[in-house]
């Protein structure tokens, strides 16, 4: 089960200490307003490792995602029986 505060903590201190792309402060914005507004995506981070959520973040930063609401909900269908991420 992911912890969305912790991961979003994290994220924004080492962007803050210029360790990652100002991307992933965007990507993080995005995911906790999914959070609270997807259900889907609640639940989807209520079942995975904080991992996973990492690997979303780093796919939305490369993708230039973070304000694409269809792209995230395409990234997390199932697919073969599990999820893409």
């Amino acid at each position: 089960m992911a912890n969305i505060q912790h991961i979003a903590d994290r994220i924004f201190r080492h962007v803050d200490a210029g360790h990652l792309a100002a991307g992933y402060s965007a990507s993080m914005g995005a995911l906790i307003d999914a959070y609270g507004d997807d259900p889907d995506f609640h639940a989807w981070v209520d079942v995975v490792p904080g991992s996973a959520v990492e690997k979303l973040l780093a796919r939305m930063v490369r993708a230039g995602a973070w304000n694409d609401p269809q792209w995230l909900r395409e990234i997390l269908e199932p697919r073969a029986g599990k999820h893409a991420c």
